[in-house]
């Protein structure tokens, strides 16, 4: 195959690749695409929750979910992501398709379910707290889903009796499936239809619910107890019906803490001529949280299962939010409730939110707050309820305020603090730090620290303490801002400014401009190169300027009394420029020219050794130009860098010396060529001549 076939095919290739090319890929896009469902398994009953996460084209665009034909859910798309949240409808059993829809595009992405069958008996039970209680009829929700459609199902639901009885009772139903394969029914327990007879909720304790219980296709339990309720709070009264008891049978009901087994207190009851013992127990005023046994004995015929319960004092949730007397949310600190009528304390620890939550049971409670084990707040709360309310701790804003003698505010300034301070239960002394650095407004603010201790304040820059005499608050004050300020000093700068050959320079402009703060000073040095001055404590980028001609650049650090000497070698420099011709010889009488920015423009006259000399010159970047006395429009020019004293030397190449005459270069070529053309024409005539006459001989 030719190399020429090859190439064509490679290239029709590519061009079909392109065309086919999923509009995804060409455009960037994640595509419509599924990529979790939960559960994982892809499978569940009906009823169950499902959650599907996956990406659409269309960014913000609307999307819909199915479930077969079902539409489970419909949204906007967060960009291009989705996250749909759903229940499985009732279908019969077997495997559906899972649609994520993109509404604008009409595209499609797909995963299948299994829905599965699922049987279950369950009881009805009140509202938390409430339970039922011995003697109840329970109401059983029995139920099929995900079964066959118009299917009639055979149910045998039985109840176990607690342990250690575990009698059980049985009753057979039918269930009849509608076209989405379910059914339900309900019965009631205790009743006559379940066998053997003597169906009963006479007894505390968890009953089984089994659907089918050779195959064990559903389980799941009911509690019955002899109170109304399995929560209390102080005040509030148990009220008791037990049932199953010998008529007019004496009975004790004791209640005991279950965290120490202490009995708390010790009824007398008796049962009625139907065997039914009827109390009530009032929580004490000073019951802790925490659980209770509550046990009922008979003194002559004792039920086959004795009667035992436990129900909780659970105290409300009562929410502390702790701030400072800034107002600042403090966060970490160790709430303390100690509940009056106990003497039980209680503790919680503030979030990052500044709050701490802590069930207290009715009563009067004593809230203290502390900060690194020093009590910082203190006050008395009446519970009742549910609750939440602000503690304000003793602890201050310690603003500092870092500037220099001019009152120029400084930041990026480091500060180091440090405090000692005693701990409420006088257990001792504890050191404490903290850092930070101050903002552009010169400011650095410690929150919510401890006031009435002393702090030391150190305050640095280049890890240079600068602030030793004045670093130390001896009380900080209990108010929301404790403002301190800390001063930077002043330090006494003693600069020389001298040129080449050690010459001072009068009159340069100096600029400092400090690294960190950006604190400014210029100043003028005087006739002998000197400037005496003040600046504040720190590091500088010092600049020394004649004119607008930067001579130096240097860093100056101002840590204490400073004095330096800044050389500028590049100042009052001298020069000589030589100019010479075409063949090197020096040309005198030529006009040198020097163009330096930012000083005047200096000329000279060449001597008889071609040369032209300038003092005074300000080294760097200059231009210098050259021509013949009086001919300024031809000229030579040089761009040359001196900062040393230095030697140029400039060739006019358009001239040369004719004895003492300079000559343009091009009359003495043109000479040069007629001269050779006069003595090529004699040449040629001599030679003419000379063969005329041999041929005369």
């Amino acid at each position: 195959m030719s190399k020429k076939a090859v190439t064509s095919i490679l290239l029709f290739a590519v061009v079909v690749t392109f065309l086919f090319m999923p509009f995804s890929i060409v455009s960037g896009q994640l595509g419509v695409y599924i990529y979790q469902v939960t559960p994982t398994g892809l499978s569940g009953p009906v009823g169950q929750f499902v959650n599907v996460q996956g990406t659409i084209n269309t960014r913000n665009g609307d999307y819909e979910v199915w479930f077969e034909k079902s539409l489970v859910d419909s949204n906007t798309a967060e960009g291009f992501y989705i996250n749909s949240n759903f229940t499985v409808p009732e279908n019969i059993a077997g495997t559906y398709t899972i649609v994520l829809r993109d509404v604008l595009e009409n595209a499609n992405a797909t995963k299948d379910f299994t829905v599965t069958t699922e049987y279950s008996a369950k009881a009805v039970v009140p509202s938390a707290p409430a339970i039922l209680q011995q003697g109840s009829s329970v109401t059983l929700n029995v139920q099929v889903t995900g079964g066959a459609a118009a299917t009639v199902y055979n149910a045998d639901i039985t109840v176990k009796l607690p342990a250690p009885l575990d009698t059980n009772y049985s009753k057979q139903i039918t269930l009849t499936t509608n076209q989405q394969g379910t059914a339900r029914a309900q019965m009631t327990y205790p009743d006559a239809s379940f066998q053997p007879s003597g169906s009963t909720t006479d007894y505390a304790g968890s009953y089984g619910v089994l659907f089918n219980q050779t195959q064990l296709l559903s389980t799941s339990s009911f509690l019955i107890g002899f109170t109304d309720q399995d929560t209390y709070h102080r005040g509030q009264s148990a009220t008791i019906r037990a049932i199953g008891y010998q008529p007019n049978d004496p009975s004790t009901i004791t209640i005991t803490y279950a965290e120490t087994g202490a009995v708390i207190n010790s009824l007398s009851a008796t049962a009625s001529s139907e065997g039914i013992i009827n109390a009530a127990w009032v929580v004490p005023s000073d019951a802790k949280i925490g659980k209770y046994n509550i046990a009922i004995t008979s003194q002559s015929n004792p039920k086959l299962i004795p009667d035992s319960q436990v129900v909780t004092v659970p105290g409300y949730p009562v929410t502390i939010r702790t701030i400072s007397l800034a107002g600042r949310i403090v966060p970490q600190i160790v709430i303390k409730a100690l509940d009056q009528a106990t003497n039980t304390v209680y503790n919680a620890t503030t979030a990052t939110d500044g709050k701490a939550t802590i069930n207290l049971e009715t009563g009067n409670h004593e809230i203290s707050a502390y900060w690194n084990e020093v009590k910082v707040a203190q006050t008395t709360s009446s519970v009742t309820g549910q609750s939440s309310f602000d503690l304000t701790c003793e602890l201050s804003n310690l603003k500092i305020t870092v500037k220099n003698r001019d009152g120029f505010l400084m930041p990026f300034v480091n500060i180091d603090i440090s405090f000692q301070y005693t701990k409420t239960d006088g257990s001792g002394s504890q050191t404490g730090t903290a850092s930070g650095q101050t903002d552009l407004s010169g400011t650095f603010v410690l929150n919510s620290t401890l006031p009435r201790i002393s702090y030391i304040v150190n305050a640095s820059l280049y890890g240079l303490i600068f602030n030793s005499g004045n670093n130390s608050i001896p009380s900080l004050p209990a108010q929301p801002i404790a403002e301190t300020f800390v001063l930077c000093p002043t330090e006494t700068v003693a600069l020389k400014v001298v040129g080449y050959n050690q010459a001072p320079v009068a009159n340069s402009r100096l600029e400092l401009v400090e690294m960190t703060s950006g604190i400014f000073y210029g100043y003028t040095t005087d006739n002998s190169g000197d400037v005496n001055a003040e600046a504040t404590f720190g590091k500088y980028k010092l600049r020394v300027y004649v004119n607008s001609i930067l001579l130096n650049e240097t860093v100056l650090e101002v840590f204490g009394s400073t004095q330096k000497e800044i050389q500028c070698s590049s100042y009052n420099i001298q020069i000589s420029v030589k100019v010479v011709d075409y063949f090197g010889q020096p040309i005198s009488n030529a006009e040198v020219v020097v163009n330096r920015p930012g000083m005047e423009k200096r000329t000279a006259v060449t001597t008889a050794s071609g040369t032209a000399t300038f003092s005074g010159i300000i080294g760097g970047s200059m231009q210098i130009v050259v021509y013949p006395m009086g001919v300024e429009n031809s000229y030579e020019a040089a761009n040359v860098e001196v900062n040393s004293p230095d030697s140029i030397q400039i060739r006019m190449s358009r001239y040369a010396l004719f004895g003492s005459i300079l000559v343009e270069t091009s009359l003495i070529v043109t000479i040069v060529l007629i001269a050779a053309a006069v003595i090529l024409f004699v040449l040629i005539e001599i030679l003419r001549k000379s063969r005329i006459f041999r041929k005369v001989m």
